[in-house]
């Protein structure tokens, strides 16, 4: 079993395409995106593999996105992005969820990670050495990169999935973020 994390799929979203044209813009339409990207993913995913889907899913009904989402492998837990609030009030898109937040702590082979679709100026436990992993700016910086702070989506990493182990690797490059009296503590 695998974890993998990603953030702002955007199936059904047409404008997309422009928006992103490194990774979406070979793309004819959004036919031919929902359907590349619904195959990437189940090449990708095992059954039994753990997804955080960072928000930002779909663009379209809840039930039209729930057709998508429950065509996808493995366990997904969705951290809600700002175009989800119309589709999580579908019953049939939150029921392909096994979790749904807005904000999450976890710890994953002994490291503190903090999720959330947004990036955190300030995450719990920031200055310990605790990791966040977000989306939202599909590929654009946040101005956070030299800390702890990764954003975990493809249009950013050029990873459609990454592993959990890929975006931890990549975020202990980065330095502890100091208290605000320049103090630094480490996990």
């Amino acid at each position: 079993m695998k974890t993998w994390i990603g953030s702002d799929f955007h199936w059904g979203h047409s404008g997309i395409m422009r928006h992103c044209p490194a990774t979406r813009g070979h793309y004819r339409d959004v036919e031919h995106m929902n359907a590349d990207m619904t195959e990437r993913w189940n090449s990708t995913v095992d059954t039994n593999d753990l997804v955080y889907m960072l928000g930002d899913i779909a663009f379209m009904s809840g039930f039209e996105a729930s057709k998508i989402v429950g065509r996808l492998n493995g366990r997904k837990i969705l951290l809600v992005g700002n175009h989800d609030s119309k589709t999580i009030k579908d019953s049939n898109f939150r029921r392909c969820f096994q979790e749904i937040h807005d904000y999450l702590e976890v710890k994953y082979n002994g490291r503190r990670l903090v999720m959330m679709h947004y990036p955190l100026v300030e995450w719990n436990q920031c200055h310990h050495g605790a990791l966040h992993f977000h989306g939202h700016l599909h590929q654009n910086p946040s101005g956070l990169e030299q800390y702890r702070a990764r954003n975990v989506g493809w249009d950013y990493t050029g990873r459609f999935l990454s592993t959990m182990e890929e975006m931890i690797e990549d975020a202990m490059r980065g330095e502890i973020k100091r208290h605000g009296n320049g103090e630094q503590h480490s996990m």
